[in-house]
């Protein structure tokens, strides 16, 4: 209870009065009551003395307290989880995805223009068709043996300009026998007329003799002399027409050259009516039915041969440079290629090449993997869309850790039963490993958990039979990586 100024003046009174002797009324009334500065003093008084009493009591009471004894803490003990660090060889494995694609795949078109007569039975997806052989001759022409028909073009009127052009050559032929006929008659013409020529020329010489010696009459040497000229134009002429005999003869055997090509052309479509493939294979699409009519250039059908495919895949610029060096070494790295992530069905292939530019909207390089169906049971088919796993680099004598183990390339290793930090070389970080080749040692025992409060120096208690590589790497759903039992030297 508190009391304030008044209430204490008031109970000091009443004790003042309380230890008063008694006085009758008539002695009171001789005594004037307290004024009220006498009785602030003696509140103030009180007071002071309540407030000594309760130090003065405070201070014996604390001197006589016996301070209680400090307990020693214990050093704090953490428990842990331990990795055991082991060298293994170990190799990268490259993820990506495309869609399967025939290496053959081929789509015919019509070369001449004409109707569909004939065509493969049945025609329809999925017909198994036999390739043509094209072997070529010596005069340049190719023939075509063997393989399935596909379409039949109306031969007709491809057949009718064969027969034409094999009638111009024949008439050119003729023509040209013709001339080295009339060349061996001008021939002896030519001869006949030089010596006509050469007879009148002396008859000439002997008349213009005889004029001179005024034995014949002028007028025989002028008939002499016309009938000389008239024997030298039939020598000119002849000689004329037997000079224009090459030249013509020249200008059929190059109009006979005109029509063989034109023949050869004629031949070549003729050979065109009949549409084979160059390929073994199914027919995939088919664009034509008989009775059609095409034009050069229409598209006949397509075949895809399924004997091979290939799986175009994108993959980093990154993983490019770790596929690209073994490529140009003669290597082909294996691939496996699965319908799902998590397996489903598979086929082994081989990466062959790769392009020679990335994509600018992916980011990534194409790489070939090529799969040979005739080693499956099961072949792969153009237009799967699978996952493909490639094999990459192989790191020998190395030590997988965790990746979250690892700080600012540092470790805590269980050592004596304190945690000590462990200075660390990577050669590589793949997936949730990251590749150790300096600062551990085999049987090194590698902190896994509580790394938030612990430090260099503290006290640990390991818990639990340390995990490994083995038991980590069966926890990563898409391990990029993988252990390899008994390394190949002839691995990358």
């Amino acid at each position: 209870m508190v009391l304030d100024g008044t209430d204490i003046e008031n109970e000091l009174e009443q004790v003042i009065t309380a230890r008063q002797p008694s006085r009758s009324p008539d002695k009171l009334k001789n005594h004037p009551p307290m004024t009220g500065k006498p009785k602030t003093i003696a509140s103030i008084i009180l007071i002071i003395a309540f407030l000594s009493g309760g130090g003065l009591m405070t201070w014996l009471f604390a001197s006589l307290r016996v301070p209680p004894k400090r307990a020693e803490q214990p050093e704090r003990v953490t428990i842990v989880q331990v990795y055991k660090s082991e060298p293994h060889t170990v190799q990268e494995l490259i993820f990506g995805f495309g869609t399967a694609q025939p290496m053959q795949e081929v789509t015919l078109s019509a070369q001449v223009t004409g109707e569909i007569i004939e065509t493969l039975t049945p025609l329809k997806v999925g017909k198994p068709v036999q390739a043509a052989s094209v072997t070529t001759l010596a005069n340049g022409e190719s023939q075509r043996a063997g393989g399935d028909l596909i379409v039949r073009i109306d031969p007709q009127t491809y057949q009718e300009q064969v027969e034409q052009a094999e009638d111009q050559l024949e008439e050119d032929q003729a023509e040209l026998e013709r001339l080295q006929q009339e060349e061996l008659n001008l021939k002896r013409k030519l001869e006949i007329a030089r010596k006509s020529y050469e007879a009148f020329q002396k008859e000439y010489d002997r008349v213009l003799s005889l004029v001179k010696q005024n034995i014949a009459n002028p007028s025989d040497l002028t008939s002499a002399e016309l009938d000389l000229q008239r024997y030298e134009d039939a020598r000119v002429q002849v000689e004329t027409e037997l000079e224009l005999i090459p030249s013509r003869i020249r200008q059929i055997e190059a109009r006979r050259q005109t029509r063989r090509n034109q023949l050869a052309m004629m031949k070549l479509e003729l050979n065109r009516t009949e549409v084979t493939s160059p390929i073994n294979g199914q027919l995939s699409e088919i664009f034509v039915e008989q009775g059609q009519f095409v034009r050069s250039g229409d598209r006949l059908v397509t075949i895809t041969n399924t004997q091979q495919v290939e799986v175009p895949v994108g993959i980093s610029l990154e993983d490019y440079g770790k596929i690209i060096v073994p490529l140009e070494k003669g290597q082909y790295p294996p691939a496996r290629i699965s319908t799902r992530l998590d397996g489903g069905m598979h086929w082994d292939g081989i990466v062959t090449r790769a392009a020679p530019n990335a994509d600018p909207a992916t980011r990534t390089v194409d790489v070939f993997i090529v799969v040979d169906n005739n080693e499956f049971e099961q072949p792969l088919l153009p237009g799967t869309f699978v996952t493909v796993r490639i094999d990459g680099p192989v790191y020998k004598n190395i030590f997988p850790v965790p990746r979250d183990l690892v700080i600012d390339n540092q470790v805590l290793v269980a050592r004596d039963g304190k945690a000590v930090q462990t200075e660390l070389k990577t050669a590589a970080n793949i997936n949730a490993f990251r590749l150790i080749n300096e600062g551990l040692n085999p049987g090194d025992q590698i902190i896994m958990t509580n790394l938030d409060i612990l430090k260099d120096g503290d006290q640990i208690r390991i818990n639990n039979e340390p995990e490994t590589f083995v038991s980590e790497l069966s926890r990563v759903k898409l391990p990029q990586i993988r252990r390899i039992e008994q390394p190949d030297s002839d691995q990358f």
